[in-house]
């Protein structure tokens, strides 16, 4: 598995704790690029826990998200992997304490296909505070027209072949979450691996796990996602990574194979 994680609070140390036995009994090796923010205690829990930190480093901010996942896969591939699982970290330790056998079942079926996309049930994805559903309903529908199926690709876990790696690696220029569109619509357009598609419950909102409330300025404490649907700069947030998500899935069709279909 590879993953990337940025926690300067602490959040993640007990589940990494908690869920090491599981994790290394369904990944034969875990890589994750951490930032330069998160917490040494962190940090210590990582290597106690048996992952493999990537080193440098990286910068914080959504901005280098791209870049960071682009670190971790190489990573993972060059240790041996035929196969990794992409997955954000607050993701798979949500996951793996809610539905470990859906999850064992799901990475089981990874050699199926070059790229597996894993999305969300229609169950997981109304968990999400409603800034998130309504505005990655479009990135969705976007990649969805240019792939040819309706599939949820904004749950940013996937589960990679060897071979397809080394094409993403080729091509990937995205910054932010761009990576979401970005990377199942380069083998589309450069590849002739099988792209497959698995809904999972496990991938449902996994935000408390790191914080269950907002602090306001007046000091009033807030549901944290009572909080993202009150606050427009939540939804002017999340909009605008919808719009860069959906904007790099055609933009990379254009560039890469030029024009876009109209047969599907």
């Amino acid at each position: 598995m590879v993953s990337t994680l940025h926690d300067s609070f602490g959040w993640s140390i007990e589940p990494l704790r908690e869920q090491a036995p599981l994790l290394r009994e369904l990944y034969d090796r875990r890589v994750v690029v951490a930032t330069k923010g998160t917490s040494p205690a962190v940090v210590d829990a990582l290597e106690s826990s048996g992952w493999v930190l990537v080193p440098p480093r990286s910068n914080a901010g959504v901005e280098y998200i791209s870049d960071s996942r682009r670190r971790v896969l190489k990573a993972g591939i060059e240790v041996g992997a035929d196969y990794v699982h992409l997955v954000d970290m607050d993701r798979v330790l949500h996951w793996v304490a809610h539905y470990p056998s859906e999850l064992r079942e799901i990475v089981a079926r990874f050699p199926e296909f070059g790229f597996t996309i894993i999305g969300r049930t229609a169950r997981a994805l109304q968990t999400h505070p409603r800034n998130q559903v309504e505005t990655e309903s479009i990135a969705n529908r976007v990649f969805s027209l240019i792939y040819g199926k309706e599939v949820d690709i904004t749950a940013a876990s996937r589960g990679i072949s060897r071979e397809a790696a080394e094409v993403i690696l080729r091509y990937s220029q995205g910054r932010f979450f761009d990576t979401d569109s970005e990377w199942p619509t380069i083998l589309i357009c450069k590849s002739g691996l099988r792209i497959g598609y698995v809904e999972a419950e496990g991938l449902e909102w996994e935000t408390r796990l790191k914080r269950e409330e907002m602090v306001l300025p007046d000091g009033r404490r807030v549901d944290i996602k009572e909080y993202y649907e009150s606050n427009p700069e939540s939804w002017v947030y999340r909009t605008m990574l919808a719009h860069r998500i959906a904007g790099t899935a055609l933009n990379t069709y254009r560039e890469l194979r030029g024009g876009y279909r109209t047969d599907s």
